[in-house]
């Protein structure tokens, strides 16, 4: 049995180095992580094939971004600052599809550097292709594939450079990005979901309030004039409205500069930590959208942790790439949790047993695929699972909300209305 010698960290932080023996570097590892080790280098004894074991170093965000260049120049900076704009990025959608063809090619038996050359011709975004000459270039220079990824995080996130090193260090790289692409459909289909679920909410809301603010501001002051001019006593209702329509069309610039400074401040407040982490617990604590809010961070947290498991990425390092994936930060923090947990011994069903945010159905499923050794199927039902609770909850919600809008809508209005026909009256009466 081959001989490696590894270096490896204690869970106090305490650096180690020997050697074992082992089928391959991944057996390597999985018995340092049995001894709770947490493995930082694997290579075998006479150092004739290095492999570096995923951990805590391969984070894309430590790679240092190289500068794009065409024929040996550099891109002019007008044009560097125009890649970093996001609709110039590649979204989720040209994401999967590399994965999914670059996948299709390898599998066919296209080499790695070739399968780049044609994919280049397949890529309408100027800046993804730019970014795949770089990740062909760099490829025939010696670098991994993985390397490759991580030189460009803006392009592509840890998730992904995480499981293609995986699947090269395993052998699997085609499959790898089979994986890969299943998991960014996914995550697309529910995006596009529930973008599609909030147009039609979102558009009768902002016609109700167009349609108040024109009634306020621009109808009732005509009525004004005319009511000044008689020398009618309006009715309070009358008045109320009245007001209203004039402080919005004095004072509209005011109402405009507190919007944008209102958003500016709520930007602010959630970039410190404090702030984001008292944020994420009011949105976890919102009536019927917490809810919402708590499925599609553990849809993303199961769907992503599956994933990687599936791929072959060691629990931990999967752990530390599923924190960043992560939108709240108390959820954020309960996975940090987790790992730590972790490195010490403990089950992941027994630590997520004793959160109650993680439900007990999910609890269960994860104890029994970690009997029968099926923990990464197991992660992908639970996704799917609440993939569909979390449409139909959105569903039922947005089923309520048209309503109110429209009761909100003709309440609104309708009061707008009973107060000028309150004043024609009084102007009426008092021609009788």
């Amino acid at each position: 049995m081959p001989e490696f010698s590894y270096k490896a960290a204690s869970p106090g932080g305490e650096v180690s180095s020997g050697r074992l023996h082992a089928p391959d570097e991944r057996q390597a590892a999985s018995q340092l992580q049995r001894q709770g080790l947490i493995p930082l280098r694997i290579a075998a004894a006479d150092n004739s094939s290095a492999e570096v074991v995923p951990g805590a170093a391969y984070t894309p965000a430590r790679a240092k971004p190289q500068r794009f260049k065409i024929s040996g120049r550099s891109m002019p900076e007008f044009s560097e600052w125009l890649d970093k704009m996001p609709w110039r990025r590649p979204g989720v959608k040209e994401l999967a599809g590399f994965a999914e063809d670059l996948g299709l090619l390898l599998k066919a038996g296209v080499p790695l550097n070739r399968a780049l050359v044609i994919l280049v011709e397949l890529v309408e975004k100027p800046l993804f292709s730019r970014v795949m000459e770089s990740l062909r270039e760099q490829v025939k220079e010696g670098s991994t594939f993985w390397e490759a990824l991580g030189s460009h995080p803006q392009i592509f996130p840890p998730v992904f450079i995480g499981m293609v090193r995986a699947g090269e260090s395993g052998g699997i790289l085609d499959t790898a990005l089979g994986r890969l692409a299943l998991y960014l459909n996914g995550i697309r289909e529910l995006k596009e979901f529930l973008i599609g679920a909030m147009i039609y909410p979102l558009v009768l809301t902002l016609t109700t309030g167009a349609s108040i603010i024109l009634l306020l501001a621009f109808v009732l002051p005509k009525f004004a004039a005319i009511f000044s001019d008689m020398g009618v006593a309006l009715p309070t209702a009358t008045r109320l409205m009245l007001s209203c329509g004039n402080f919005m069309q004095s004072w509209w610039w005011a109402l405009g500069l507190g919007v944008i400074f209102a958003i500016w401040g709520y930007r602010q407040f959630y970039r410190s930590s404090q702030g984001r982490l008292l944020i994420d617990r009011f949105k976890l604590r919102l009536p019927l959208f917490g809810s919402i809010f708590i499925k599609m961070d553990l849809a993303r947290f199961f769907r992503t942790l599956g994933a990687m498991l599936a791929s072959g990425v060691p629990i931990l390092e999967a752990l530390q790439v599923v924190g960043g994936v992560i939108n709240n930060q108390i959820l954020e923090q309960k996975v940090a949790h987790l790992q730590n947990e972790l490195r010490q011994g403990a089950i992941i069903s027994q630590v997520l047993a004793a959160d109650p945010i993680f439900p007990s159905l999910a609890v269960h499923m994860i104890g029994v695929g970690e009997e029968t050794g099926n923990l990464d199927e197991m992660l992908e039902k639970l996704a799917e699972m609440y993939d569909r609770e979390l449409k139909v909850t959105i569903k039922a919600l947005t089923s309520l909300f048209e309503p109110l809008v429209i009761l909100f809508m003709g309440l609104v209005i309708g009061a707008i209305v009973v107060s000028m026909l309150m004043a024609i009256f009084s102007v009426n009466e008092l021609g009788g």
